[in-house]
């Protein structure tokens, strides 16, 4: 299956649509629910350009909202979603991913340094069902999910392997007052290609202010993400936040590390206007 666009410059603005999906946890009771929907949203989001920069960007951009909820593929707002097992307790699926772009010209820590591309990660899911209320509505789970991470450039290059574990708790209450909401929190794992991208400092970049840096594989910090949403008959309405900490990592000692503290906030609203006849049982 091949989830990206055809051109860098369309991934870099469908780049934080992707985050957003994979940001929001919104899987419901097992009930009725069209096969697909057509709709179009509006989200704003504020992140640094990589986990351990100061320097931000903020997004405010109208985006396509498409779901699809098929037998071996789930196009929602979890994402993209490959099932290749699922069942009551356990799940196996694609996990995917993706990172901002890092423009070059700027005055930080990077200064002098190239540009940095998009990345996007993509493997396979391990999910069991730890926990859910006797009325169905509370879960907990845990998320074993393995990436291969790529730089979408020309040509596109495997940049190393991200094993990102979480916890999360997710509550729904379809019917009553709307509201969904999960947490979701874990540590995270990379080998040294994928943190050299982001920290590494080769030799003809060094300066007596930035001196080289070679990163090793090993722990990466720990992240905590919140979401709320709620539906109004045809629109979805939902927040999000997701912070990270460096505070331990193994690349924490990079002179591109200006903060050990990270945070990506942002809010969607999308308003779904036609749906199938046709309807699916979703668990």
């Amino acid at each position: 299956m091949n989830f990206m666009p055809s051109s860098p410059s369309a991934f870099n603005l469908l780049l934080p649509l992707l985050l957003i999906g994979l940001l929001l946890s919104t899987s419901s009771a097992a009930r009725e629910r069209p096969l697909w929907e057509l709709g179009v949203g509006v989200v704003t989001l504020n992140a640094p350009y990589y986990r351990g920069s100061s320097s931000s960007r903020s997004y405010a951009i109208p985006y396509p909202y498409i779901t699809y909820r098929g037998e071996y593929l789930n196009v929602d707002r979890e994402g993209i979603r490959g099932w290749l097992y699922r069942s009551d307790q356990l799940n196996l699926d694609l996990s995917l991913a993706a990172g901002l772009p890092v423009p070059n010209g700027q005055n930080g820590p990077r200064s002098g340094m190239n540009k940095l591309d998009p990345t996007v990660e993509i493997g396979p899911s391990l999910e069991y069902r730890l926990w859910r209320s006797q009325d169905r509505r509370q879960n907990a789970w845990l998320h074993l999910p393995l990436r291969s991470a790529f730089v979408v450039a020309n040509p596109a290059t495997h940049q190393g392997w991200v094993f990102a574990p979480y916890l999360e708790w997710q509550r729904y209450d379809f019917g009553r007052s709307g509201w969904t909401n999960s947490i979701a929190i874990g540590p995270l794992f990379s080998d040294d290609r994928y943190h050299n991208y982001f920290y590494g400092v080769a030799p003809q970049y060094s300066t007596t202010e930035r001196p080289g840096y070679e990163a090793s594989s090993g722990y990466s910090g720990s992240r905590l993400t919140l979401m709320a949403g709620k539906n109004f008959n045809q629109l979805w309405l939902s927040a999000f936040a997701r912070f990270d900490t460096l505070k331990g990592a193994t690349f924490s000692d990079s002179p591109l590390v200006e903060s050990r503290n990270y945070h990506l906030i942002g809010v969607t609203l999308t308003w779904i206007f036609s749906r199938s006849e046709q309807t699916v049982r979703v668990p």
